[in-house]
């Protein structure tokens, strides 16, 4: 009788051709979720679903059995070969230097309701992280995955080793379109602002690791090298008016005392599809009040999204809760949105 109760042994690998029905209700499942906690809406088409099955099927076909194909993994956990969980994890290098790691951004990470409790969860991010690590021996490797404040995983994470790094709050960009400002006024960087783009970059590179953020490069020397790139990048931007900007922030003097980043994103099926924006990398002087700088960056990133028809803006990239630039965010009608956790992948110790 024992032998006929004892659960199925459960495995991680690469998905094969003919799961991608049982993989796309698995993304259902995990999209209706984040449709509960506030999240962005997934499709409720089962066409949509449908496709998304064939991709999948397509997709495992080409890996032939591999995990990693150029710098995405896909892993599924099966029972029974029945596939019951899956994850999924895009490698990238979010620094120029060598002292950037590989870091593999977990995503779609979901073990169904069926099998939850029964370690599938941590083994899916054990072997993404064995896989990440394959890809480039030697090199300094971290998992990273964004987590919405109402998803009940935070403590999943917490015992498989992850810590909160960094912090995004969600705002209407029409609202924020309209927020006051003092005396510092903000607008778009030009090739003029490099050096003192560069400068504040600095600054932000020091708060990152403060908060043991170490995805990216930490503080660099400025050198007439990396000056021209900057330059290189805002004339860019100032010519092409894309999805994508610098925004700077200046005193009465006309001197640059702060900046972020702007996009513009569209997100495809499976969600509905919808415009949202980023406003992060906030790189502030510290000589200047936080919320002074914030205000004006705010409000020109939430005008350059309400223009390129955004329906919501994310602050991303922020201090934790209770900081001078998190409760900055608040103070200008944003809510609590989600959180990054990071979990550094020990390199193997020699046989």
């Amino acid at each position: 009788m024992a032998a006929l109760t004892r659960p199925m042994a459960a495995r991680v690998r690469a998905a094969i051709p003919g799961e991608g029905f049982a993989i796309a209700a698995l993304w259902h499942e995990l999209w209706d979720a984040h449709q509960d906690w506030g999240g962005y809406a997934g499709s409720s088409d089962e066409a949509v679903y449908a496709q998304l099955a064939v991709r999948l099927d397509d997709d495992a076909r080409v890996r032939g059995g591999r995990p990693l194909l150029g710098s995405h993994v896909h892993l599924v956990a099966e029972r029974g070969g029945v596939p019951c969980g899956q994850v999924e994890g895009w490698l990238e290098r979010h620094g120029l230097g060598a002292a950037a790691p590989l870091t593999c951004e977990v995503r779609s990470l979901i073990v169904g309701a069926r099998a939850r409790g029964s370690g599938l969860g941590r083994a899916l991010l054990d072997t993404l992280a064995q896989a990440a690590r394959s890809s480039a021996p030697g090199v300094r490797c971290v998992l990273a995955a964004e987590v919405l404040e109402p998803n009940p995983a935070h403590a999943f994470y917490a015992r498989t080793g992850f810590a909160p790094v960094a912090w995004s709050v969600r705002l209407d960009p029409n609202a924020g379109a309209q927020a006051r400002t003092g005396s510092y006024v903000a607008r778009a960087a030009l090739a003029a602002d490099a050096a003192a783009v560069a400068r504040l970059e600095t600054v932000l590179s020091a708060r990152r690791r403060e908060r043991g953020d170490v995805r990216f490069d930490p503080p660099r020397a400025l050198d007439t090298t990396l000056l021209a790139v900057i330059g290189a990048h805002l004339a860019a931007e100032a010519r092409e008016q894309g999805d994508s900007g610098t925004l700077v922030v200046v005193d009465k003097t006309g001197a640059v005392r702060g900046a972020a980043s702007v996009i513009v994103q569209t997100l495809e099926p499976p969600f509905v599809p919808v415009r949202r924006a980023l406003v992060g990398r906030f790189a502030l002087d510290p000589a200047c009040p936080t919320a002074a700088l914030v205000g004006p960056l705010v409000r020109a990133g939430c005008r350059f999204a309400v223009a390129r028809g955004a329906a919501r803006v994310e602050l991303t990239d922020l201090s934790a809760p209770a900081s001078a630039l998190y409760d900055a965010a608040l103070s200008l009608g944003a809510t609590p949105w989600s959180r990054v956790v990071i979990r550094e992948v020990p390199v193997p110790c020699p046989p």
